[in-house]
């Protein structure tokens, strides 16, 4: 009787996957964050935005901080389809930041949106441009 030896995951994707878990953690912070100055006239005044368009941006960072949960677990799991998902969310968090830092005019959005579109072409250049990434997600496809 011979044991198959479980596929492991490469050093690369489990970065990848902590790297997940921390923009979700960053995204749940700003959410917070947002929710909570969303009344206050500074932070109105510096955003340029009003309570209810900081409102939505808080509700927007919670979804994607969820979102980024779930792709992280999948990628630390192997789960199939997982790099698709990862570059669905991660280009939508991308575009969200680009959008955020050049309509918002303060309040940090211009250095969060910087910092989340580089993390995010690591990202994507690590599960796609990675041999080892490739090699570890191509063979859990061909698992049934």
């Amino acid at each position: 009787m011979t044991l198959m030896r479980a596929q492991e995951r490469p050093g690369v994707v489990t970065f990848v996957g902590i790297v997940l878990y921390i923009s979700a953690a960053i995204s749940a912070v700003s959410a917070i964050v947002v929710f909570i100055d969303r009344n206050d006239a500074v932070y109105q005044a510096t955003t340029g935005r009003t309570s209810t368009e900081l409102i939505l941006t808080a509700i927007v960072e919670g979804i994607i901080a969820i979102l980024l949960v779930f792709v992280a677990s999948g990628v630390l799991t192997g789960m199939r389809g997982a790099r698709l998902l990862v570059a669905l969310v991660y280009g939508i968090r991308m575009v969200v930041a680009a959008y955020w830092m050049l309509s918002y005019q303060g309040g940090g959005f211009g250095d969060g949106g910087i910092l989340t579109i580089g993390i995010g072409i690591f990202v994507l250049w690590a599960l796609y441009g990675h041999a080892e990434s490739a090699r570890y997600f191509a063979g859990r496809m061909a698992k049934p």
